[in-house]
């Protein structure tokens, strides 16, 4: 249907800039409004030992299921490099972030990394299987079994005294 104007519009007509920036009811919710908004960051894991042999030997063939040994960078964890990595990462990059919760995937090299981040501080933690790789030709994507991984990871998380929910995990 043609407006007064004679061209066709679905959307309503702002008249001042200040209106797509405030909040007024009547319009719904805005995302400019600070309480109402969250701020999601996404962290990748740190060097893993799926990642150093890569870099060693120049592409992923260390790393594919093709490749004879490859399952040893099974659910691989990280490498000592890594760990400094997250280290410094806790005490350059976060700064002043306080997360309400912190979802992680349940490989261990991810696992690692969120503990090593942001453990100790009394953050919720959930592991999400939809957090992860879910196809490919990777050895290191593949993970081991729930319980191997609680076994391995919780008592780490139990002596910071985080709160670390599995059971969102497979």
């Amino acid at each position: 249907m043609a407006s007064e104007k004679g061209t066709d519009s679905a959307l309503p007509e702002i008249k001042k800039d200040e209106v797509a920036f405030s909040h007024v009811p009547e319009h719904g919710f805005s995302l400019f409004l600070a309480k109402r908004q969250k701020t999601i960051h996404f962290i990748r894991h740190a060097e893993g030992y799926h990642n150093e042999a890569n870099h060693a030997y120049g592409d992923d063939t260390p790393c594919t299921f093709s490749t004879p040994d490859s399952w040893q960078y099974q659910d691989a964890r990280l490498t000592d490099k890594g760990i400094g990595q997250c280290v410094k990462a806790r005490e350059t990059l976060l700064g002043d972030v306080n997360p309400e919760l912190v979802v992680v995937s349940p490989f261990t090299r991810t696992l690692q990394t969120a503990h090593i981040m942001f453990g100790g501080k009394g953050y919720p933690f959930i592991v999400h299987n939809l957090c992860r790789e879910r196809s490919g030709k990777f050895t290191c994507d593949k993970m081991r079994s729930k319980t191997e991984i609680v076994e391995d990871i919780k008592p780490i998380y139990d002596h910071s005294y985080d709160r670390i929910d599995f059971d969102s995990f497979g």
